[in-house]
């Protein structure tokens, strides 16, 4: 798989993700909207730093020799599991409705 493929799908996958979260924000209430958006951005952010911060932990590791391309799959790969946290996150909290 070619890296600037999975650049592509990611871009595509952000640009979903925001425009859910663009109609989340314009059909829900005011407050219940921010409330949604703002707990799955930090989910978001949480499972990014966390996802880095294991890709720098296997980059300091002597005995595991990383390459710099398996190490941007492996960004690459940090980042979709965030959007797709943000998208999972928005879309059970704008159905559950409850906090």
């Amino acid at each position: 798989m070619n890296i600037h493929y999975a650049v592509i799908g990611l871009a595509y996958l952000i640009i979903l993700v925001i425009a859910y979260a663009v109609i989340i924000f314009t059909n829900s209430e005011e407050e219940k909207s921010e409330v949604i958006i703002d707990k799955a951005f930090k989910n978001a952010f949480s499972i990014l730093a966390f996802g880095l911060l294991v890709v720098y932990g296997l980059f300091l590791i002597p005995h595991i020799t990383l390459d710099s391309q398996t190490t941007s799959y492996l960004i690459l790969a940090s980042k979709y599991i965030s959007v797709f946290t943000l998208g999972g996150t928005l879309f059970i909290l704008n159905k559950k409705r409850c906090f």
